[in-house]
């Protein structure tokens, strides 16, 4: 029987906007509710300055360069820089293509199941108003949830349909709604996985090779593991910095 990944419970609840309420329910909070979101920025929408922390992530399919965030997110970043430069992620795969929603890679194991770290433990949230989970979006990723390790998720984005809009609506905080306007309409023009706010820990953006990251998402799965068929390696990763 082929194993079930452990990125799949969470993914039902992270994903499908008819199910999302589940992150401001009794199961856990999400830190959403606790931004100050008078701090709001789009920083992953800004032209990347030069010189900026950067990683090269060599597929099978093509290069997807990423701009990362030390400043909001430093242990996640010196996490995976630290494994980028040890080589922890050289000939991994993408073990999911979810629903074409996000891809997972980052884990020395082909199903999914290990993650590394600098010292062995888990790494904490680091969330922030600052980043959004918007497509082409690194979010950190390990079964515990609100922790991370070596393992991501590439962000894709979920269909906007009017139901899901005014889901996004209706999230309260007191009697304000939970998410401005302004991120709303953020989230539908640039594509984005709403419910992955304050949930994971944002921490890079896909700055070039998106088209490459079209070939990861639309890859035919297993409908049981939701892994590749045909599988797409990271073959490296390189660490250097953004230039023009």
């Amino acid at each position: 029987m082929k194993k079930k990944l452990l990125i799949l419970p969470v993914a039902a609840s992270l994903l499908i906007c008819s199910g999302c309420s589940a992150l401001f329910g009794e199961q856990f909070k999400s830190h959403a509710l606790n931004y100050d979101y008078s701090q709001m920025e789009f920083v992953q929408l800004e032209e990347p300055e030069e010189g900026r922390l950067s990683a090269v992530i060599q597929t099978s399919l093509g290069d997807l360069t990423v701009v990362l965030y030390p400043e909001y997110a430093p242990n996640t970043v010196d996490n995976f820089v630290n494994r980028a430069k040890d080589g922890y992620y050289d000939n991994t795969n993408f073990y999911a293509v979810y629903e074409k929603s996000f891809a997972a890679t980052g884990s020395s194991s082909k199903d999914g199941s290990s993650g590394a770290s600098n010292d062995g433990n888990l790494i904490p949230l680091e969330s922030t108003p600052k980043l959004w989970p918007f497509k082409g979006a690194l979010c950190s990723y390990s079964p515990t949830m609100g922790y991370g390790d070596s393992r991501y998720v590439i962000c894709n984005t979920i269909e906007f349909t009017d139901e899901a809009v005014e889901q996004l609506k209706s999230f309260k905080k007191g009697d304000q709604q939970l998410f401005p306007q302004e991120l709303i309409d953020k989230w539908q023009e640039k594509g984005a996985i709403p419910m992955m706010s304050g949930v994971l820990t944002v921490f890079g953006q896909v700055v070039d090779g998106m088209d490459v990251f079209e070939k990861i998402i639309d890859a035919e799965v297993d409908s049981e593991t939701q892994s590749p068929k045909d599988e797409i390696i990271v073959k490296h990763v390189e660490i250097t910095e953004f230039h023009k």
